[in-house]
């Protein structure tokens, strides 16, 4: 039932793209054949990590379609632990020859509560380009906001981050029984239930796609900063991948360093943003344009050149005004 519903949720959003013609462009790099969202799901449904493994391998699942070697054929996601202390960095990689490897994503997880734990999904900048990331959200209720008029106020609910103690897998890495996982396929050597397939074209994978993007959000900040440290220094990269990838990369970095800012400033009035660099505009409740501050108006024009203005101390002194004549007096009338 599950299967069936998931299935009917998939060609409902892709007839839905279809109709609007809302299908993004291709990045234009190999990235395109993994969903960062499809593996935390299928990471979040595991019950620990080789069972992840073979999740993100199984054709049903839909999650990757890389063809890293050029085969025809996508090849075998391996999946492999590091660990320090209550950070874990989860590698998923491709194992390209004997000694090449590429890492494809990585799971950053890392404890921060007595029973609490946070996560994000990297991926690999040779085929997503610099600090792609994605984590999973939940939204809840923040209040109500006043509108204008009589219509009710409005419910505002913002997203945060979500607390995957529950989540089986990681429940069962940081549990005592926990040995570190380290894959035991590689290059050539692959369990006997995988059988690769043809990898699809862009447009039909993305329709395959959209339900995962449901609760899982691409983020710019790293929240688990101590798990990144522990993958950092064990990062595999596969020399030709880099260079194949690099005009790609070079271009989409002097793309997003050109773009102009569109950040929202912190708001000045209650229900009021401005754009940074644009003054807030407000209008009176009969409609009519505010009328400006002092702060607002133009400053005065200066005075003309070679007509300096003189203060009272610098003026010449006036001269004195002379004395007024007395009135003539007028003889009385004679009666």
């Amino acid at each position: 039932m599950r299967t069936l519903l998931f299935l009917l949720a998939i060609l409902a959003g892709t007839a839905h793209s279809k109709a609007q013609g809302t299908v993004p462009d291709s990045i234009g790099l190999p990235g395109d054949g993994f969903s960062l969202q499809a593996a935390l799901e299928q990471f979040k449904s595991a019950k620990d990590l080789e069972g992840f493994e073979r999740a993100l391998n199984a054709d049903e699942n839909k999650v990757n379609n890389l063809d890293l070697d050029g085969n025809g054929q996508v090849d075998y996601i391996r999946v492999v632990d590091h660990k320090e202390g209550d950070a874990h960095a989860i590698v998923m990689q491709v194992a390209l020859s004997k000694e090449e490897v590429q890492d494809v994503a990585v799971i950053e997880l890392e404890k921060n509560g007595e029973a609490s734990a946070l996560l994000q999904i990297r991926g690999a900048e040779e085929l997503y380009g610099a600090d792609v990331m994605v984590e999973p959200f939940t939204e809840e209720d923040a209040g109500t906001m006043p509108s204008k008029g009589p219509a009710a106020p409005e419910l505002v609910r913002v997203r945060v981050w979500v607390n995957v103690w529950s989540w089986p897998c990681v429940t069962y890495i940081y549990g005592p029984a926990y040995a570190m996982w380290d894959s035991p396929w590689y290059w050539g050597y692959y369990p006997p239930y995988w059988h690769p397939w043809r990898p699809m074209g862009w447009r039909a994978w993305y329709g395959w796609q959209r339900p995962y993007h449901a609760w899982y959000r691409p983020i710019n900040t790293c929240r688990v900063v101590h798990a990144h440290a522990v993958y950092a220094p064990r990062a595999a990269h596969s020399p030709r991948i880099r260079t194949a990838t690099a005009p790609v990369r070079q271009q989409r970095a002097t793309m997003r360093s050109t773009q102009p800012s569109q950040r929202v400033a912190p708001p000045t009035r209650q229900g009021q943003r401005t754009i940074e660099g644009r003054p807030p505009t407000t209008r009176s409740k009969d409609g009519r344009a505010p009328r400006t501050r002092p702060a607002d108006r133009a400053p005065r024009t200066q005075p003309a050149p070679g007509r300096p203005r003189t203060s009272p101390a610098q003026r010449a002194p006036r001269a004195p005004r002379p004395a007024r004549a007395p009135a003539p007096t007028r003889a009385p009338r004679k009666g």
